[in-house]
């Protein structure tokens, strides 16, 4: 029942189209009642359950590995500047090793 009110209430709702607004072809801003009017609506999603899986299988069979040099990671104070979002840093010292990863995001906008 929540989809489809929200199915409704987003196919009910009314936009401006761009040639409407005179605000494109001029330096003056718009006015509160003309904001009221275009805008899109604001419409909450309540759910009450979220369920997010991430299925890996992998398998190491067989590797050899003689002789090796396996060493330090070491990840450097400038590494990640200048980064914005979500990432995800695996390391591994060792051989023959099977890495996976999941990353799971709940976003709430407001």
């Amino acid at each position: 029942m929540r989809y489809l009110t929200l199915t409704v209430a987003v196919l009910l709702s009314w936009g401006a189209v761009a040639d409407e607004l005179d605000i494109l072809t001029t330096s003056d801003t718009l006015s509160d009642s003309s904001m009221y009017e275009t805008r899109g609506g604001q419409y909450e999603l309540n759910i009450d359950y979220m369920q997010a899986d991430s299925d890996m299988y992998g398998d190491v069979v067989g590797n050899g590995a003689y002789g090796n040099t396996t060493g330090n990671n070491v990840i450097d104070g400038g590494a990640f500047s200048g980064s914005s979002g979500v990432f995800n840093v695996v390391q591994n010292t060792g051989n023959n090793v099977l890495i996976q990863n999941a990353t799971v995001v709940n976003l709430t906008l407001k």
